[in-house]
């Protein structure tokens, strides 16, 4: 029986999900020079100066505050209103020395997570919206964990230093992918009815994630004989093309990527698996 990763969504596990990629995203930002700071990511015109703001700008916003009054300019990677928000934090602290912004991320960091520390239980339970649509407020956090980590791996991609690939942060990113999967499965590679698909991520923190299409694709922990196709991927790869980073093709013709079954089916599915806003 292959059981796809999950974490609790208690509040004391949500919350120190997201203080473990904060307080390992510090000692990486802690350990970088000022050309490490200016090196550019896979994130679209950002630096990794500009990856922290990001981070900083969308505490900020969680915590009622309101994005810098600036000009953003029109461009390729700014593409809808989250993007113009996410942007005039940057615009704005883009001329800031790195220990300036450092210094304001331990801030922020800081007052969220007291913040968060302070709430009730049933806080966490209660209905919000989050970028995959209305759920509850633990649901958006665990999309938080989601989101800085994969930011710090932005962060680590850039300037050649790996981490922070294993422990319960990581679990409950590749548990928040989980959720996704029967969306990239079944609407965006077009699985067919009948057909399941078997995710094998590879390395410290191994993961099995089988999505079967009946009616609709689901991930299931209870899949029937041998899946249609298999990709086995490397985590750093997979979450690189689960975030949009690496196109899928790239990653099949490098080698990164192993399809096994059905060939055809599997190339759809890894050139699918970009679904993150």
């Amino acid at each position: 029986l292959m059981t796809a990763p999950s974490r609790p969504m208690t509040p004391d596990a949500l919350v120190g999900d997201l203080r473990a990629v904060w307080s390992s995203l510090d000692l990486l930002l802690d350990s970088l020079d000022e050309k490490d700071w200016a090196a550019p990511t896979d994130c679209p015109g950002w630096s990794v100066q500009d990856t922290v703001v990001h981070v900083i700008g969308t505490e900020r916003t969680l915590a009622g505050e309101s994005a810098p009054d600036v000009e953003v300019p029109e461009s390729p990677h700014v593409r809808n209103d989250i993007g113009r928000m996410n942007e005039a934090w940057i615009i704005d602290r883009r001329d800031r020395a790195p220990a300036d912004v450092l210094a304001e991320f331990r801030e922020v960091v800081r007052d969220r997570d007291a913040a968060l520390s302070a709430m009730q239980p049933q806080e966490f339970d209660a209905e919000s919206w989050t970028p995959a649509g209305q759920a509850t407020y633990g649901r958006f956090l665990q999309i938080r964990v989601f989101d800085t980590w994969i930011h710090e791996q932005d962060i680590r991609e850039a300037v050649g230093r790996s981490g922070h690939l294993e422990g319960p942060a990581v679990r409950r990113t590749l548990a928040e992918v989980a959720n996704g999967l029967g969306f990239v499965v079944g609407k965006r590679a077009g699985a067919p009815d009948g057909s399941s698909v078997r995710f094998v991520v590879t390395g410290p923190e191994p993961a099995t994630i089988d999505v079967v299409v009946d009616g609709r694709a689901r991930v299931t922990d209870d899949l029937q004989g041998e899946p249609t196709t298999t990709v086995t991927t490397d985590l750093p790869t997979f979450i690189r093309l689960v975030a949009g980073r690496r196109p899928g093709a790239g990653a099949l013709a490098e080698g990164r990527v192993r399809v096994t079954g059905d060939q055809e089916l599997g190339a759809a599915v890894v050139g699918a698996l970009g679904y993150t806003i």
